[in-house]
Order: structure tokens, then C-alpha cells, then sequence
């Protein structure tokens, strides 16, 4: 645990302060909290997929966690292809190849 004098301070991020960016799927993406924000090993945005959008397959070194606020898909997960929406989180395991893509509605994730 750091000495009380190496804790860093949290902050407040208004989202409407953040931009939007395009992700490396070319899809809207917004990073809510980051390096930017002094994170070292954590990384939270949000997504908005219409109908036919995907997240290209693609792993990442550390866990990941994904959670589905609107609208619906599936996802791969390894090997295994599940269905995702409303009420869904998915853990992903560091390295484990993932993706996922948009059914019906706008997949806000």
C-alpha cells in the first residue's frame, strides 16, 4: 500500500467533457477514465452499436469487464458465442480473445 504522502487523489469526470473518439473498430467510443486521469491499471469507456456493428475479435493483456446497457447481440468469448444485452456483464479473462456485435437497438455498452 503506497505511504499516505504517494496516494493520489480521485476526481470527478463530467462525461460531457470527455470526446468521443473512434475506436480501432471504428465505432464511437468515449474513455470515461484513464491514464489521462492518472489510472495505471484501469480503463473504463462506453460504446454506442447500431444493428450490424461489431467489435473486432482482439484480446488484452490485463481483465477486462463489459457491461451491457442497452439493446442487444452475442459475443464471443474463446470458443463460446453468447447472447448479450440489458442487464449482462461479461468478465474476460487477461488474453482471452473477445468481440462482440449489435442484434437490435443501439448496444450502449
Amino acid at each position: 500500500m503506497p505511504e499516505p504522502s504517494e496516494r493520489r487523489q480521485g476526481s470527478r469526470i463530467d462525461h460531457a467533457d470527455v470526446p468521443i473518439v473512434a475506436s480501432p473498430s471504428g465505432l464511437s467510443t468515449q474513455h470515461l477514465v484513464s491514464a489521462r486521469d492518472g489510472a495505471e491499471g484501469l480503463f473504463v469507456a462506453q460504446q454506442w452499436l447500431q444493428p450490424g456493428d461489431r467489435v473486432l475479435l482482439h484480446t488484452h493483456p490485463v481483465e477486462e469487464a463489459i457491461t451491457f446497457l442497452s439493446g442487444s447481440g452475442e459475443a464471443t468469448l474463446g470458443e463460446e458465442t453468447l447472447p448479450i444485452g440489458v442487464g449482462v456483464s461479461l468478465y474476460i479473462p487477461a488474453g482471452e480473445v473477445h468481440g462482440f456485435r449489435c442484434t437490435e437497438g443501439t448496444l450502449h455498452v
